[in-house]
């Protein structure tokens, strides 16, 4: 059985803040699109907000977003 990775609360917020964060930039840019936040990691146009993050805990942040209803799917 392999053990799941898990994130901090703390950790949890501090990543959904840029998550949101990063949304609101990349639609500031390209105009209201759906946007999958965790495919934003390593892409030309990700938000520096996300650099302190790994994918992993975009994703946990991303996924308690959409649980939240502050983000819809994209």
């Amino acid at each position: 059985m392999k053990k799941q990775e898990q994130i901090s609360p703390d950790r949890l917020v501090d990543a959904a803040t840029a998550v949101l964060a990063a949304v609101a930039e990349v639609r500031e840019e390209l105009g209201d699109v759906a946007i999958n936040p965790t495919e934003l990691m390593g892409a030309p146009n990700q938000p520096r907000c996300l650099c302190e993050f790994t994918r992993f805990e975009v994703d946990e942040a991303t996924a308690f977003l959409l649980r939240m209803g502050y983000l819809e799917r994209a």
